[in-house]
This record gives C-alpha cells, structure tokens and sequence, in this order.
C-alpha cells in the first residue's frame, strides 16, 4: 500500500494514482503544501513536529516508551510527509478518494470478519489520519497535529459525556442505560450550538456519500424533526433495481420514464430522489410559523409544498 491509501493492481500505475509529473503536484493547493499559496515548505515547522512526535526524544506523546508503535507511526509518517516526492505533495482535499477508499474496505473487512484484514484495514485508516495531521501541522495559520486532534476527541467527550472520566458507586457510565447517554449526548449537542442559529432538517447532511446510506440519513433527521410519515413518498422507502437502473412500482412508470437522465444508474436516481425530497423538505420548512424543533404534524402538513407521490 502507498502512503496515499491507494493500492494498484500489479499492471497498474505503479505511481499508485499519483498524479502525472506535468499535473498541479498540490492537488488543488493547500497550506504549506508546494501547490499551495504558502509556496516553501517551512523546515522548522516540520522539524518541530517530528521532534515533538519522535519515540527518540521525552516529550513524545504517546510515553510509555521505545516500543510503543503508535508513537512510532507518528514519527514514521512525519518522515514520509517530509521526504517523499508525492507525499509532501498532497492536499487536504487529494486525500479525500484514498480516505473513501479506505473506509470502504474497512466496511468489506468488517463484513468478512477477518482479524488480520481487519487490523490492516484499520492501519489504512490511522494512516490517513495521521497524514492529515502532519499536513495540518504545515499551516501557515492555526497549524495542528495529532495531539490537537486527540485533543479535539476527548474535549468532546467530556463534554458529551463526562461520565466516561469519573468513577465511583452511582457514577460513571454503568450507572446509565443506552437510552439515558443518547439523551445526554443529544443534549450537549444542542448546547453547543446555543446561541447559534438553528439547523435545518436536512442542513449539515454530507451529500457525497452513497446514495442508500444518504437516504437514510435524510429519513433519520425527518423523522427526528417529527414530519409525519405519511408525507414521505413511497419513493424514498422502496427502491427497486433492475438492468436499466432505479425503478418504481408501475403507478410511478411515468414519471420514470419523463425524467429519465439517460445514466442507468442507479445510484445516480436514488440519489436524484433524495435530493429532491431534501428540496421538499426544506421549502416546507421555510413555511413553517414556528420553528421546526417545534412544529407539530399538523403543521408539517400545512406547510408541506404540492404533496404528491414524486413529492
């Protein structure tokens, strides 16, 4: 595997998707990274990090001594930022097809219930975090590294839910149920965003992933936010596959073959549907005379733009 997180096959690109040597080598710019407005790499900044990450030295974060890997995979991949040719090339966002990648592997692992391909799935994965780190660390502005993201984890614990740092009788997080640290998690959500305004239904929602998993989400926030069930179509609940593409029952075979877009795919129709029902969901929402953490049904109702099956 490539630091990059891609994995070619043997006839492959042996540069492992790296980009040509004619291409923009920071993959859209970035800071600190050559093709990014910060031109140079700043030496110092690398050394510091690698310093304050060595196994070598006492202030390494991670103390328990020479043998501890995760230290090492640290110091490792401040090396391989520094000194490899395509590495110290990439990006933030160049990053992001090999974290995908990544993640879905994981997914297959999982799946498989292999431990070995588990574990080395999961090494992909904290190689890209920590890649990210060491270019966060290059920032010409308000750099960070891995401590900062450890940092960010366990800040947001705590607040979400301190009973994991205390102990004793009636404390601690075996004297709460599922049900109770869901409430208090949610609750710490919303405090902090106090003061900030209110999220829509459907605001927030990554819509690049996969269109199934991005259905769901969007079905999760609207039943959360209390729209009735009846205002959602069958066409978000039932999805039917065949050779052509996405299909539905034959009282929506018109509309199918009006909007058709000539793909076959899919993934592309579902995820046309989706959006188009985020649409609905969020021109109901600008109707409504309250909030919509305080809507009711009735007003969901009222509110909701052309119910119709397609929407």
């Amino acid at each position: 595997m490539s630091p990059g997180g891609g994995r070619p096959d043997s006839d492959a690109d042996p540069g492992g998707g790296r980009p040509d040597s004619d291409a923009d080598p920071g993959g859209g710019g970035g800071h600190g990274s050559p093709g990014g407005p910060g031109g140079a790499r700043d030496p110092r900044r690398e050394e510091d990090f690698a310093r304050v990450h060595s196994t070598d030295t006492s202030e390494t974060l991670f103390s328990t001594g020479g043998g501890d890997r995760l230290a090492e995979a640290v110091e490792v991949m401040a090396r391989i930022r520094r000194d490899g040719e395509w590495e110290s090339a990439q990006t933030h966002a160049s990053l992001l097809p090999y974290l995908l990648e990544e993640s879905w592997e994981l997914v297959d692992a999982v799946a498989d219930g292999d431990r070995d391909e588990l574990v080395s799935e999961l090494g992909d994965l904290l190689l890209q975090v920590l890649f990210h780190a060491a270019i966060g660390a290059e920032r010409d502005e308000s750099p960070f590294d891995v401590q900062d993201v450890a940092g960010a984890l366990l800040d947001k614990l705590r607040r979400r839910a301190p009973y994991w740092f205390t102990d004793g009788p009636g404390r601690g997080p075996g004297a709460l149920d599922a049900a109770e640290q869901d409430r208090l998690w949610q609750e710490a959500k919303a405090a902090e965003r106090a003061g900030r305004p209110p999220r829509g239904v459907v605001e927030g929602i990554s819509w690049d992933m996969p269109a199934l998993a991005l259905g769901q989400k969007v079905l999760e926030r609207v039943r959360s936010a209390g729209i009735p069930d009846d205002l959602v179509p069958d066409r978000m609940r039932v999805v039917h596959v065949g050779a052509g593409g996405l299909f539905h029952a034959a009282a929506h075979a018109a509309d199918d073959a009006s909007d058709a877009d000539g793909s076959g795919s899919a993934e592309v129709k579902y995820r046309r549907v989706v959006r188009e029902f985020a649409e609905t969901v969020r021109a109901a929402e600008s109707r409504l005379p309250v909030p919509a953490a305080e809507a009711g049904a009735d007003e969901w109702r009222a509110a909701w733009h052309r119910r119709t099956d397609r929407h």
